[in-house]
């Protein structure tokens, strides 16, 4: 683990042991999904993680008006985690899920003929979701492991894709960004970790 531009930058094996050391006034109930979709891997150098990260965080603040960065992680091409908002905020991330919700931005666009996900990057959201998973005791299903994608931008109803929504965290992630595809690509795999 080290400091990076005033972020805690960590790998996957770290991160598991540093969240169970966390302890939190507020309830966790939700594990929130996205991708960055900008930036992604072409402004992605294998260095500059807290230049993307301070980015992100003054796109959040100075463009957005957020009292901070919206996510509580970022996780990385190359499979580091990086520390965002503050774990006792609620995330600024899916409007109408953020109470009770940690927030992941995988950096990448993973709609598809976007980014194709590196297996570093693909391991590390598998086992980090597993880890937030188990951390919280939430279920690794449909009503608790959240896409953006499910969430309408203008009612902040989730509407599981219909309506006014972002492709977020990508058309092409896990197999999609379906409730089905969630359920098919993404969740065994979850799961998978936190049987093993």
């Amino acid at each position: 683990m080290r400091q990076d531009s005033g972020f805690l930058l960590m790998t996957a094996d770290e991160f598991r042991p540093w969240l169970h050391e966390q302890v939190l006034e507020r309830a966790i109930s939700y594990l929130l999904i996205h991708h960055t979709w900008s930036p992604s891997y072409k402004d992605f150098n294998g260095a500059n993680h807290g230049a993307l990260q301070q980015g992100m965080k003054r796109y959040h603040t100075v463009d957005r008006g957020w009292d901070d960065i919206g996510q509580h992680f970022s996780i990385f091409p190359d499979g580091t985690i990086m520390t965002g908002r503050p774990l006792e905020l609620i995330p600024a991330c899916t409007r109408g899920a953020n109470v009770g919700s940690i927030c992941f931005e995988n950096v990448g666009n993973f709609d598809v003929d976007g980014d194709v996900m590196t297996p570093q990057q693909a391991k590390a959201i598998v086992e980090c979701s597993a880890w937030v998973c188990e951390r919280f005791a939430i279920p690794v299903d449909r009503d608790h492991v959240l896409y953006h994608h499910w969430f309408d931008l203008n009612t902040a109803r989730r509407t599981d894709g219909t309506g006014t929504t972002k492709s977020c965290p990508g058309t092409g992630f896990f197999g999609g960004n379906t409730v089905e595809a969630a359920e098919a690509g993404f969740f065994p795999l979850v799961q998978h970790v936190l049987e093993s």
